[in-house]
């Protein structure tokens, strides 16, 4: 094959892999941006229970009724705390709820052409790391677990900057009154229906940066992969498919160097179509829990004990639960 063929390749490949993922991208951007606009935060946080366990499964079922990826969620994470949240919790929540929330699981079918047992044995895996350490959080204080502010946090832990003109949650205010000096000469429909609309204004603004800010990641993901398929040397690609010992580190590897949206990710392990099916169940369950933005984030909100246990605890379950699942398997493709 030569330099032509080889670029043919790699342009073909990037392109489907990142067709086949926008529309669930954008799908998971508006989720995310409805939940942050609509869903009142300080009523979940009254309705999480206190024991160590039962708060541990409750940030796992939050994290499956609310579509967002990791890229956000940190800093979420960090706010729940700072107001009460059990940590067990909000650790719980960050680690599964890129991966057990339906527009992700959606993904994943789709990527994988119908095929349900992926998804479900990702939601098991990533379910169980973050059991795991989340109910190790769950013994420690927030204070222990969390660094101290050395700067601006952004309020909503949606990671971005609020301060940019544009980006605003509700409607401005002038000091002394709701609404400003003219709230005693608009009558109070004309400013529910303002409130209303800059909800929803505020639900796109969330969803549009999203989006940009997960497709570029994507697009760059995808080159890579593409990269891969088209300029790789054959030997290696063939020891790789062949060896579920090499393909497991491998593809977890390379999840944590890609930094992929969970949303879209699936896609790009699908194009590995030739490597064990274990290594890429390997990608899917490592990659939204484990990633060089991840822990840059972490770096900036917890404390290194934490970063250490969220750096360590979930890619050595997600090894060994493919392996396993590799042997039981067969080493299935």
């Amino acid at each position: 094959m030569n330099a032509l063929d080889n670029l043919g390749l790699f342009a073909q490949a990037t392109l489907s892999i990142v067709i086949e993922a926008l529309p669930f991208l954008l799908l998971g951007s508006l989720a995310s941006g409805l939940v942050e606009a609509y869903v009142p935060r300080e009523r979940m946080e009254r309705l999480l229970p206190k024991g160590r366990l039962a708060a541990t499964l409750f940030g796992l079922a939050l994290g499956a009724a609310t579509p967002c990826c990791e890229c956000g969620v940190v800093y979420l994470a960090r706010r729940l705390m700072g107001k009460g949240v059990p940590p067990g919790a909000a650790v719980a929540f960050m680690l599964a709820a890129p991966v057990v929330n339906p527009v992700s699981i959606l993904s994943t079918v789709v990527a994988f052409r119908g095929d349900l047992s992926m998804a479900v044995w990702r939601c098991v895996i990533v379910g169980l790391a973050a059991t795991v350490v989340g109910y190790f959080a769950g013994g420690q204080k927030a204070e222990a677990l969390l660094r101290p502010l050395a700067g601006r946090e952004p309020a909503c832990g949606c990671g971005h900057d609020h301060a940019a003109p544009g980006h605003a949650h509700g409607p401005a205010t002038v000091p002394g009154t709701p609404f400003g000096s003219l709230a005693d000469a608009v009558p109070l429909a004309v400013l529910r229906r303002y409130a209303r609309r800059e909800k929803a204004a505020s639900a796109l603004r969330h969803a549009m940066a999203d989006f940009l800010d997960m497709a570029k990641v994507l697009v760059f993901g995808s080159m890579v992969a593409a990269a891969f398929k088209a300029y790789v040397p054959a030997p290696v690609v063939m020891a790789m498919e062949n060896d579920m010992a090499l393909a497991i580190p491998g593809m977890m590897a390379l999840a944590v160097g890609l930094s992929l949206c969970s949303q879209a990710d699936a896609f790009v392990a699908a194009s590995f179509a030739t490597f064990p099916l274990a290594s890429r169940l390997a990608f899917l369950c490592l990659g939204p829990m484990l990633d060089l933005k991840l822990l840059l984030m972490w770096r900036q909100v917890f404390t290194p004990r934490l970063v250490r246990v969220l750096a360590v605890v979930p890619a050595a379950i997600v090894f060994i639960a493919c392996v396993v699942f590799g042997i039981a398997t067969g080493g299935a493709s």
